[in-house]
This record gives structure tokens, sequence and C-alpha cells, in this order.
């Protein structure tokens, strides 16, 4: 888990893989559709990478911090 948390804390590498992911899913699906064939996973495809990225930010965003001055003063 600590090298997935490096990745995320990577800005640079996060964004150029995410980037490479979804230019490579569009080459892809412009070849597919090329060649006559399904294309329409392609949306889950992109939305599933879409999700795991956004599910980094879940598992390794810290929680805000608690404010524990006393308010009822």
């Amino acid at each position: 888990m600590k090298s997935l948390q490096e990745f995320y804390n990577n800005k640079d590498t996060k964004d150029n893989v995410y980037n490479y992911l979804i230019e490579f899913l569009k080459e892809e699906v412009v070849r597919l559709a090329f060649e006559e064939k399904e294309v329409s996973g392609a949306v889950l495809a992109k939305k599933s990478i879409d999700k795991a990225f956004e599910n980094l930010e879940t598992l390794f965003e810290p929680l805000p911090k608690k404010n524990n001055s006393n308010q009822s003063r």
C-alpha cells in the first residue's frame, strides 16, 4: 500500500499515468471502430479509470483536522 500512496502523492506521475490510460483507451476505441467491432464498453472503461483515481483520493487524502476548541464558551 505504501507504493500506491507514493504514486498518489506524486502528482506528475499520477497525471501522466491517468493521461496515458485515457489516450490508450481512445486509440483502442478508434482502432476497434475502424475494424467495425463493438466499442460500447469504452464508456464503462473510462468511468472505471476515473473511479479508480477518485478512489485513490478517498484512500489517501488526510482527514480534516478536528477543532478541539470548546465552542460553548
